[in-house]
């Protein structure tokens, strides 16, 4: 679809079967795709109160999974692509909560529940870069560029593109910026998330008068690393544990079948297991 401005919309579908509209080489406000999804069943609510854009500057970043996928990281010693790109979502801790001075912050982008599986690997992105920059890079320093903007159904995802400087396939997506006066930018190890919806559901606020609450769209970013056939970004077993915790499954999910979410309890059992086997 083409917007009223002339950006312009595609039709997608994840790996897991979600349908998404996307925008490619641009991170869209929320004010903007509010103006082209008007008829948005959660981006055409009149009522939900205004927030100051919150400002996170971010340092880590995580990758979860199923058991089944646990399994296939330790065994590979990396992370490999899914659909040509390694998926990272911010992770954004309290302390950075507590410095962007925002308390409203109830989507799952701040949850310790996923909606992917019960085991999270977190890493320093400043590490993660400088790994695929010796592993795929040549040693030189990965690129970072403005992928697209993907609205689901209630979710917006912002996404950054990691790509070794060799590759000049992704020359049409602009550069990433470099300071946090845009919705997403990259500077000295830190990942600046301009946050626009840090809710999906306003029914504490009390602004709103519905018992039953307001649902709305809520946002975050996510890092995707370019990954041929064949790549997995590795990591020694011992430093894969180091990162490694289990996690409890959002009651609404996005597991693959015939995978099933495990009580944290059998989470770390497991964890506790493949170390007596790897370690």
């Amino acid at each position: 679809m083409m917007a009223s401005n002339d950006r312009t919309w595609k039709n997608g579908t994840s790996s897991r079967g979600c349908v998404y509209n996307y925008c490619e080489g641009e991170h869209v406000s929320l004010t903007d795709l509010k103006k082209d999804f008007s008829n948005h069943r959660y981006l055409g609510k009149k009522n939900i109160p205004y927030y100051t854009d919150c400002i996170f500057n971010v340092a880590n970043v995580c990758h979860v999974t199923d058991k089944s996928g646990l399994h296939g990281i330790l065994k590979e010693r990396g992370f490999k692509g899914d659909d040509g790109f390694s998926w990272w979502s911010l992770s954004v801790t309290d302390d950075d909560i507590a410095r962007a001075k925002q308390n409203f912050t109830t989507s799952p982008a701040f949850q310790s529940e996923s909606r992917y599986g019960n085991f999270r690997f977190t890493f320093n992105l400043k590490e993660l870069l400088k790994r695929y920059s010796m592993q795929y890079c040549y040693r030189t320093a990965p690129i970072l560029r403005v992928l697209d903007t993907r609205l689901y159904k209630q979710e917006i995802v912002y996404s950054v593109l990691v790509h070794p400087r060799y590759i000049t396939r992704y020359k049409k997506y602009p550069r990433l910026p470099f300071d946090d006066q845009y919705l997403c930018g990259y500077s000295q190890g830190h990942m600046s998330w301009r946050c626009q919806s840090p809710s999906d559901d306003y029914k504490h606020c009390q602004d709103v008068c519905d018992e039953e609450g307001e649902y709305f769209v809520w946002d975050h970013v996510v890092v995707a690393f370019h990954m041929k056939p064949g790549w997995a970004l590795r990591a020694k077993r011992h430093r894969l544990f180091d990162t490694l915790s289990a996690c409890e499954v959002a009651p609404v999910n996005l597991l693959r079948k015939p995978q099933k979410k495990m009580s944290l309890y059998e989470a770390e059992a497991e964890i506790e297991k493949l170390k007596n086997i790897y370690l």
